[in-house]
């Protein structure tokens, strides 16, 4: 018997103890520290047998045996060969190869149990992804190198981690950030195609976008009311569809009057000043930043070393919250083109009820029932005045309601279309508010 089948051997007898050990744990109901202690070792194997994995199968590919059995590509081989997917074994031979040829210290400490599997593979996916980031790898822990990071790894949760190496690549090769976002930009796209019940809605946005048009979307979403069942998604989805009606209700489109991004950028003074300074001679400062600078990020051959700042964790870049850093040219364009614009509404002293001549509530009434409602009645809707309409009490078209703020009420897009959709009835309560009936005449509930 060969080591590696004799090995093989004792690690499934050993698994096999602790599925064991698993079952008697769940037949007896109890848990307690022990269970916690079980299932906390066996996480941290699972992770040294995962990176163990990405290793062999550099090894294995290598070998060229599996090409006897006529797959495409090794990764071909190895998604047929274990159940994973295509895509999956990729990850698996490209985490495999970066930390062969890059990372040894990170794959030894993975090796060890002491880095986890997740913080491995963000490390091989993000760090050696161009020469000068190989090269800022390459220098010493106290020069920000992969002694730095694999100190980091130790200590961080994965979500953190995976922050600062974004940010410790966007400082190390800034330029290939310029050329991802190149390519990002010659990328993008959004189709909408009509199918059976719909539209499917595919695409790929930019880092700025999708942080944008994320910002836009978290801002419509208002907290669902507490007999709304739609799952995020869903309600990502309405959203989606709320953006598109306030452009073109508040006459956002063709007006030449741009709305800025509501995004939120950090980025320390410095590297501000850097971009967005202009000399006398009225050249952008990020030009003379980037000859000045070069040394510093692995440009010039007197070696890699990354500039000092207050916070080591996100060194001198600018990042979009909640997306990730984005490259100088970008900074420089938001810090040009941004704004904050702020509208309130209120009511004016005019003459609110002009009887049926109008069917919208328009001007000094909407904003009267505005003033009045405040936000959507909707039983537990918060909604803002920008996300509702105006509904008439008594239906305009079936009932000749006619249009008068007392019989109006304020409810988002959503629950004016629930409303309509489920036949709910809306009584305005003599002592003010609404109440709300399904059409069986149970309350819904009351708005106070």
């Amino acid at each position: 018997m060969t080591g590696a089948a004799s090995t093989l051997l004792a690690l499934t007898a050993a698994v096999d103890d602790v599925v064991g050990l698993v079952r008697v744990v769940e037949a007896d109901h109890r848990g307690g520290q022990d269970s916690i202690d079980l299932l906390l070792g066996v996480r941290a194997q699972l992770d040294r047998l995962v990176v163990a994995s990405s290793c062999l199968a550099v090894t294995v590919d290598a070998d060229g045996w599996w090409a006897l059995e006529g797959a495409r590509s090794f990764s071909h081989w190895l998604a047929a060969a274990s159940g994973l997917s295509v895509a999956r074994a990729r990850e698996v031979v490209a985490t495999g190869r970066a930390l062969r040829d890059h990372l040894p210290a990170t794959a030894r400490g993975a090796l060890d149990g002491e880095i986890g599997a997740e913080q491995a593979a963000v490390l091989a996916r993000l760090a050696p992804t161009s020469d000068a980031r190989r090269a800022a790898l390459a220098a010493p822990a106290e020069e920000c190198g992969e002694g730095f990071l694999t100190a980091e790894a130790k200590v961080l949760p994965v979500g953190s981690f995976r922050r600062l190496v974004q940010r410790w690549a966007a400082a190390a090769d800034p330029e290939a950030d310029e050329r991802g976002y190149r390519d990002a930009c010659d990328r993008e796209h959004v189709t909408l195609s009509t199918t059976t019940g719909g539209v499917q809605l595919a695409g790929f946005l930019t880092t700025e976008h999708g942080a944008v048009l994320s910002s836009a979307l978290d801002s419509v979403m208002t907290p669902p009311a507490p007999d709304d069942s739609r799952s995020t998604p869903q309600r990502r989805a309405q959203a989606l569809a709320d953006v598109a009606r306030l452009c073109l209700d508040h006459g956002l489109v063709g007006t030449g009057a741009a709305v800025r991004p509501h995004v939120s950028c950090v980025v320390d003074f410095e590297t501000l000043r850097r971009v967005v300074g202009t000399d006398r001679a009225g050249r952008g400062g990020a030009d003379r930043a980037g000859t000045a600078d070069a040394g510093r990020f692995g440009g010039s051959r007197r070696g890699f070393r990354l500039p000092a700042v207050a916070d080591v964790e996100r060194f001198a870049v600018a990042e979009v919250l909640g997306s990730g850093p984005v490259p100088p040219s970008v900074l420089a364009r938001l810090a040009c083109d941004s704004e904050i614009s702020r509208v309130v509404f209120g009511p004016d002293s005019q003459v609110i009820n002009a009887g049926r001549a109008e069917r919208t509530f328009s001007g000094p009434r909407r904003r009267a029932v505005i003033a009045r409602d405040g936000t959507c009645r909707y039983p537990g809707c918060s909604a803002p005045p920008a996300l509702c309409e105006v509904h008439h009490l008594d239906g305009w078209a079936a009932r000749q309601g006619e249009t008068d703020v007392n019989r109006g009420v304020l409810l988002c897009w959503h629950h004016h279309d629930v409303v309509h959709r489920r036949d709910i009835q809306i009584d305005a309560a003599p002592s003010g508010g609404f109440g709300f009936r399904t059409r069986h005449g149970a309350p819904v509930a009351r708005s106070a």
